[in-house]
């Protein structure tokens, strides 16, 4: 592209103020005029390395570097070689394979792959023997989840991983027809995509994993357009697709959860939102070219510590854990608190393990318990934020609650 004598080859940075390809080793390498037509979709960053996946099967020129390459040591060179598209999915601070391909290395090479010693390997008891489509991975309690289209297991669009060499079905998985994006946050994993109503459809484009069973998302807001993206930042959930609220004709891009309030952000966006990244307390996004707002610009920033939002309307507390019966609530109090926060017990259990675990799903506190009625928690060194607190017995969840320390 051209723009203030700045030719970018499908890849370059920003720092807050300016654009550069400083470093890149001239993106691509085209020299036609306006660049080759074929986008960069995939980036990810790793110690001195860039990895960028693209939907071509050349770039500077080589074939060797169709569909992967990686910027190190100051020129680009070929990664995996893959015989179609590749993603490269982070979570937890470990790198995966993702895209539709079916070849590594000149190899047969289906599923999903990890990057270890420089290589993409092979995962332990990966389930995966044929082509499939993988979209995103998140990390959410002590698991990875991969997303996409793809039936394993039994499981339709989803699967789990512990991390060494169990896969793990999340009942039947996910109807409709793709998962595009999947986000840990509290005791819920939130999973988007392109899911018209239908079989395993508990909501469209947007739906709820509690750990046990499939839930729809909060009846507050409805979920108009396919959900694009969903991330963490701050402490708080961000959704981009196309949102409306009831008896409210205006079209929402972009949602925040704080855990208690859905807030639309960002104004009446009548194609909806795109990718997000966060950088130095902005959020970007990718816009459609027709954005009423921004006309033909693609990417657009908010800055988080001055926006105001549009419209706010609050969640039933824990309705997550309601919806997901049998399994009762705590009741906690003061909420929000400070120092400490008391939880009630449901009737009968008296015994178990308390659990807290903050924005990102992180485990943050653990307390075993041995009372009858209510017990205690210290929260004076957890950092303010908005928290979920579970109650294990007996080896089941017994009860769940969220709280606010400030």
């Amino acid at each position: 592209m051209f723009q203030d004598s700045l030719r970018a080859n499908n890849i370059a940075w920003w720092d807050g103020v300016n654009w550069s390809i400083e470093g890149l080793a001239n993106g691509n390498g085209s020299t036609f005029q306006f660049g080759y037509h074929s986008p960069t979709f995939s980036l990810a960053i790793r110690s001195d390395t860039i990895f960028a996946g693209h939907l071509s099967d050349y770039w500077h020129e080589d074939s060797s570097m169709g569909f992967a390459a990686m910027l190190a040591d100051g020129s680009w060179q070929p990664c995996a070689q893959p015989n179609g598209s590749l993603y490269f999915l982070e979570a937890n601070g470990r790198m995966f394979s993702g895209g539709v391909h079916d070849e590594l290395y000149g190899s047969y090479a289906p599923g999903i792959h990890e990057w270890v010693g420089g290589l993409f390997q092979t995962m332990p008891n990966m389930p995966f023997t044929d082509l499939v489509q993988v979209n995103d991975a998140a990390y959410w309690h002590g698991k990875y989840y991969f997303g996409g289209v793809f039936q394993t297991l039994g499981c339709n669009k989803i699967i789990a991983f512990d991390g060494v060499d169990q896969w793990m079905p999340l009942g039947t998985g996910v109807g409709g027809s793709f998962i595009r994006s999947i986000c840990g946050y509290g005791d819920s994993l939130y999973v988007g995509g392109y899911l018209q109503p239908g079989p395993d459809v508990q909501s469209r484009h947007l739906q709820i994993w509690d750990g046990q069973s499939w839930l729809p998302f909060f009846d507050e807001v409805a979920v108009v357009g396919q959900t694009m993206d969903i991330q963490v930042y701050g402490g708080n959930l961000y959704f981009s697709g196309a949102y409306l609220f009831p008896g409210d004709t205006t079209q929402y891009g972009l949602l925040r959860y704080d855990g208690h309030q859905l807030c639309a952000l960002g104004g009446y966006m009548i194609h909806g939102g795109g990718v997000m990244a966060f950088f130095q307390d902005d959020l970007y996004m990718a816009l459609p070219p027709l954005n009423t707002q921004l006309y033909y610009e693609f990417i657009g920033f908010l800055d988080l510590e001055t926006v105001v939002p549009d419209r706010c309307v609050a969640v039933t507390p824990n309705s997550i854990g309601e919806r997901s019966t049998p399994h009762p609530t705590l009741r906690v109090y003061p909420n929000p608190t400070v120092d400490a926060l008391t939880v009630q017990l449901p009737v009968g259990v008296h015994a178990g393990q308390l659990l807290v675990h903050d924005g990102l799903g992180r485990l943050v506190l653990s307390e075993p318990i041995q009372c009858t009625g209510w017990t205690e928690l210290s929260t004076t060194a957890l950092a303010p934020g908005t928290y979920t607190v579970t109650l294990n017995s007996d080896g089941v969840r017994a009860g769940m609650a969220r709280f606010t320390k400030f």
